[in-house]
């Protein structure tokens, strides 16, 4: 069994639909079916929508846990965003990776596909562990 496969997801990314399909240490894959309330007007994936996503992918990454009942939490200190494309599929993905990590502090870094593999956007973000 995947260690991770039981823990509880941040309730946003639930309500999303943020789907995590890999996750290990250091590296996490997400994956996100498009539905209307996703899209903005052009019927293309909301900035806001690739932002959530970029943020999850960004933060749990470095939030990694072997242990099945730990669930090591962060918070997002800061997260800048390049929109690179435009998805040509009703499903995307984000792979997540840290670049470099403290006690306290980590960066993390990832990209946003569709299911065509064309590069949607990319991400880099800075966290903070949080003791609770």
């Amino acid at each position: 069994m995947k260690p991770w496969a039981n823990k509880e997801m941040p309730p946003f990314n639930d309500h999303l639909g943020f789907v995590i399909e890999e996750w290990r240490e250091n590296h996490i894959k997400i994956s996100a079916e498009l539905k209307p309330e996703h899209l903005n007007r052009s019927g293309i994936p909301h900035g806001g929508f690739i932002s959530a996503l970029l943020d999850a992918a960004t933060a749990l990454t470095g939030a990694y846990s072997d242990d099945p009942h730990d669930y090591r939490k962060a918070l997002t200190l800061s997260l800048n965003i390049n929109y690179l494309g435009q998805a040509q599929s009703n499903k995307i993905y984000a792979i997540g990776r840290v670049t470099a990590s403290g006690r306290n502090i980590y960066y993390g870094a990832a990209d946003v596909y569709d299911t065509f593999d064309n590069i949607i956007a990319s991400g880099q973000g800075v966290f903070r562990y949080r003791k609770e």
